[in-house]
């Protein structure tokens, strides 16, 4: 595997702005009387609206669980020493065990929500856990997955983390803050550790289908981001108090959950087009390692078969070794 430098310092930019994107979360949606009520008004939409989607959602969420979380480092570790990859299990594990253990800290010890008497809960829940773990495990998959299913991973890994997300707003768990602010972990340690686990050499291997699921996830992020923006823009200008009436609470609850639907696509996308730009340049240092080789026997090789020496030019030429003549002395017979 191939480390280029311009990725790892592109992967430290893209883990700041991660950082930065989850303290923006905490000080809008949290810090904030509006931010708080626009946030509720999303929760109690999804639980009110969406309440359908709400035994599916406990089903999916159970699922999560310490044992899951071992049995998840467990795959993808195996899968990347079965193609004798240590580097890539290391970053696997580092990157779900980085990510869960980030959110914990953050949730826990650095952020904080304040009573601003607008909601009743008022332990913090940004970041989501569920939704880290759902987004850690689909990054880390994506990460050892073999080049050739690397497409069908990305796109099965947003709908997994999608369906986690939605899930905890339709089970009244989370807020869409919260899972957003979640993804955006995800993102970070994934952009650091892509780069450091390197790049694979692919030779155009799986181009039709990694451009299918850049398609896929593209449009699942504009769309899910556009309406979540509509719907934002709309729950803001009507809150506080909560929005009434059927509409305002399908349009906040819906808004939130296509939010974060658009996000997970965002955020594999994000992680897909890293680990593409890693593969390309290994697939550089590949090509010039091939040229470097082929120089190489070249050389060796032009020694033994090359031009003939000056001066054995003629006689090499015909094929016949021609012995030089004596000078006739004087007074030698004519």
């Amino acid at each position: 595997m191939v480390r280029s430098r311009p990725l790892v310092v592109l992967g430290v930019l893209l883990a700041a702005a991660s950082a930065v994107g989850v303290w923006a979360l905490h000080r809008a949606f949290v810090l904030t009387v509006h931010g708080q009520a626009v946030d509720e008004a999303a929760l109690v939409g999804a639980r009110t609206r969406l309440w359908r989607l709400e035994g599916g959602a406990n089903a999916v969420l159970d699922s999560v669980s310490a044992v899951a979380v071992l049995a998840a480092l467990g795959v993808v570790a195996v899968v990347a020493l079965a193609q004798r990859r240590v580097r890539l299990a290391l970053a696997a594990v580092v990157l779900v065990g980085g990510a869960l253990a980030t959110t914990q800290v953050a949730k826990h010890l650095l952020l904080h929500r304040p009573d601003l008497d607008v909601t009743y809960a008022l332990d913090n829940s940004l970041p989501s856990g569920h939704t880290t773990f759902a987004g850690a495990v689909s990054a880390a998959a994506l990460l050892v997955a073999p080049v050739r299913l690397r497409p069908l991973v990305a796109v099965l890994g947003a709908a997994y983390t999608s369906a986690i997300g939605v899930g905890t707003l339709a089970a009244g768990w989370h807020r869409p803050s919260d899972a957003v602010a979640a993804m955006l972990v995800v993102v970070a340690w994934g952009a650091l550790l892509t780069p450091l686990a390197g790049g694979r050499p692919t030779a155009g291997t799986g181009a039709g289908g990694r451009a299918g699921a850049v398609v896929v996830l593209l449009v699942g992020a504009v769309v899910g981001l556009g309406a979540a923006a509509a719907a934002l823009a709309a729950t803001w200008s009507s809150v506080p108090p909560a929005p009434r009436g059927r509409t305002a609470q399908l349009v906040a609850g819906a808004g939130g959950a296509l939010g974060v639907g658009g996000a997970a696509c965002a955020a594999v996308l994000v992680l897909l087009l890293l680990q593409r730009a890693a593969d390309r340049a290994a697939d550089r240092a590949a090509d010039r390692a091939a040229g470097h080789g082929a120089g190489r026997v070249a050389a060796s090789g032009g020694g033994g078969t090359g031009a003939p020496r000056a001066g054995g030019g003629a006689g090499a030429a015909g094929g016949t070794v021609t012995a030089p003549q004596p000078t006739a002395r004087p007074g030698s017979p004519g």
